[in-house]
């Protein structure tokens, strides 16, 4: 559920791995009035998952993110304005080597400084942090179970506990903390069957409306540099003669043809409306064999030699799910 780009592994070191209400406005003006308590109160779980789906795309904001992955943590610094159409968004990683992101609707622009390089890239990806993909509450309710459970402060605001329960076992759970007067997705956890927690981002200091646009331009001046536009072309597997079976409520979201370093290679990209995973088919080298790649936090990866293909499975689901998915990925028709 993060919008920065995550730990990179062996054979997809060039790889991107890739969630209304009309009275939200009112809810951010934070009136503290016996009604709206009384109103917030009566939300169903259903209706806080709305919330959070339109807060994060309509709401401005500011703040430093944190997230943590076992014993790393990872700053970045966001702003977020909707100009009433499109938002618009800077995040900056405050980790690494100097990089910025500056998103207009779904178009991306990576800034790499010691370059002077801009790299543009359509988001045809899986909302993030701190937001949900774009499925309905409805359909993630089919396949997750949705509990309120109470209330706690997260950097002092009065924030609804959800906890999300994956009704099968080829997923995730999640725990999120909800900014109860303006809908904001404060902190979010991802969780495994044991119930440990795999990851988890939040604010570590967030200020929700009164962002100043020109928060929104880019640290460097960019004229000058060189631009280079990822092309990614739209093709249909079935036509390229591969059959994917992704778990049930994993719907598409966009399939293209990438660069990458062994040839062009195929992405499929599916999410649930929390969890997202990707199936790359590649030219095989010689010594490829099926293998479960090493697990970073909740993405897990397997890859599986068909043909003279590379078949790799990534996403935020447990191994056994990744396995079963690059199991099921056949070859036809050609």
């Amino acid at each position: 559920m993060q919008w920065f780009a995550l730990p990179r592994w062996r054979r997809l070191s060039s790889a991107v791995l890739l969630l209304a209400l009309a009275s939200l406005a009112q809810a951010q003006e934070r009136t503290g009035s016996a009604a709206g308590a009384d109103a917030v109160d009566g939300r169903s779980a259903e209706q806080w998952l709305q919330v959070v789906q339109q807060a994060a795309r309509r709401l401005d904001y500011s703040g430093t993110m944190v997230y943590q992955q076992g014993n790393e943590v990872r700053m970045s610094r966001i702003v977020h304005v909707f100009d009433g159409k499109v938002s618009h968004e800077r995040l900056q990683p405050m980790d690494g080597r100097p990089r910025e992101f500056i998103r207009r609707a779904d178009e991306v622009k990576c800034l790499i400084p010691e370059a002077k390089r801009v790299v543009i890239e359509r988001k045809t990806r899986a909302e993030s942090f701190p937001g949900l993909a774009a499925a309905s509450a409805s359909e993630l309710l089919q396949h997750y179970s949705v509990n309120i459970a109470g209330r706690e402060r997260v950097g002092g605001f009065d924030c609804q506990v959800l906890e999300i329960r994956p009704r099968m076992g080829d997923r995730y759970g999640y725990r999120l903390w909800v900014d109860r007067a303006s809908g904001l997705l404060l902190r979010s956890q991802t969780i495994n069957d044991r119930g440990e927690v795999l990851e988890q981002m939040a604010f570590a200091e967030v200020r929700i409306g009164g962002v100043d646009r020109e928060q929104l331009k880019p640290s460097w001046p960019t004229d000058g540099w060189k631009v280079d536009e990822t092309a990614h072309r739209p093709v249909d597997m079935k036509e390229q003669g591969w059959r994917l079976a992704p778990p049930s409520g994993f719907k598409p979201l966009y399939t293209v043809r990438r660069p990458m370093a062994s040839g062009p290679a195929l992405q499929a990209v599916y999410s649930d409306g929390l969890a997202s995973l990707s199936v790359f088919i590649e030219p095989a080298a010689a010594s490829d064999t099926s293998e479960a790649l090493p697990r970073r936090g909740p993405i897990n990866a397997y890859a599986r030699r068909v043909g003279d293909s590379m078949v790799t499975v990534v996403g935020e689901i447990p191994a056994e799910t990744a396995r079963a998915v690059a199991q099921a990925v056949e070859r036809v028709g050609r």
